[in-house]
């Protein structure tokens, strides 16, 4: 039964302020966090036991899973000291498995609804080392392109300058632990830059799964709402409100409204994240924006693609785009 391993160490520094306070793969995606996701993605195909790597904030995710077994899966823990890169930290939490263990690897950000059995069966092809789940994209320029052969993989291109199509590497790996062997469990290692072309340099096969399946890295504050807005938009509503909303107000465009928050009367919020506990006056109006939680916005505030931290005070519109610390006090 292969195993899998969520790769969870990082600093998150890209979707700051909101990872001040909070492990990223904590933060919430219409009521459960990034990582509660992928462990019922993971239990869908059968996945029964989950080691997560931590590091940076590990305490909050054992809040968040505990055993895991509210998300259907048996979760066990291996943590880094320091940030390890990808690759140190997958050979840490792989190092006493046995050497056949097929083992499927996530990044803690990585939201994917691909058909992970029927990648699993492209790995179990003879003499395969490695398969990455990828996906032909319009845009490459955000991502790591592949040089392919057939479905095997030759060689790995940086992100190009130029917007230009491509079959590029979506984030979710199936190896089997024992070509981690010589991988330093103490020391910084990339997966992508360092130990996958090392394998196909050592003459191992590394095969691409294609498969033009939902994909997202959320790894800042822009993709946390797509992330948000897309969950919401699967279930059909306009929105989902866990918190205390007026009746007079409005809350729309697949918004995300958590536990304990509450929205005061008349005001709009439109395509936004307010995370649990925070706190929106009334006549606010609010369009593509993450209030954290426990931030409070006072009435009649504008906010438009902005990020509030947690703990912050905002008594004065702001700029498009602004982003306001954790704690700060605005206006």
């Amino acid at each position: 039964m292969p195993v899998a391993v969520i790769l969870a160490g990082g600093l998150g520094t890209r979707m700051r302020p909101l990872t001040d306070l909070r492990a990223k793969p904590a933060l919430l995606v219409a009521g459960t966090p990034i990582v509660g996701h992928q462990l019922r993605w993971l239990a869908s195909a059968g996945i029964r036991r989950v080691v997560i790597a931590t590091s940076y904030r590990a305490k909050d995710l054992r809040t968040v899973l505990d055993d895991g077994s509210e998300f259907g899966v048996a979760v066990s823990y291996v943590h880094e000291a320091e940030p390890l890169g990808t690759g140190g930290a997958l050979a840490l939490a792989t190092r006493a498995m046995d050497p056949h263990q097929a083992v499927v690897v996530l990044n803690g950000d990585q939201l994917t609804g691909h058909d992970l059995q029927a990648h699993l069966l492209a790995f179990a092809k003879g003499g395969v080392a490695v398969t990455i789940h990828a996906r032909r994209v319009d845009d490459a320029r955000a991502f790591g392109l592949l040089n392919l052969d057939g479905d095997q993989v030759r060689g790995f291109r940086e992100k190009p300058t130029e917007p230009v199509p491509g079959v590029v590497n979506a984030g979710t790996y199936i190896l089997r632990a024992g070509v981690l062997r010589d991988v330093p469990s103490d020391t910084v290692v990339s997966l992508e830059r360092e130990v996958f072309p090392r394998l196909i340099a050592d003459g191992f096969v590394v095969t691409a799964y294609l498969e033009d399946a939902y994909c997202l890295d959320v790894g800042s504050p822009r993709a946390l709402l797509q992330a948000n807005r897309d969950a919401v938009a699967r279930t059909g509503a306009t929105a989902r409100v866990d918190g205390v909303v007026a009746s007079s107000a409005t809350v729309d465009g697949h918004s995300y409204v958590g536990t304990g928050a509450a929205v005061g009367a008349d005001a709009v919020v439109h395509g936004s994240v307010l995370m649990p506990g925070c706190v929106i006056g009334d006549g606010t109006k609010i369009e593509r924006s993450i209030v954290a939680q426990t931030a409070v916005v006072a009435e009649g505030v504008r906010l438009q693609d902005n990020v509030i931290g947690e703990g912050a005070r905002v008594s004065s519109s702001l700029e498009p785009g602004a982003v306001v610390p954790t704690g700060a006090v605005i206006g």
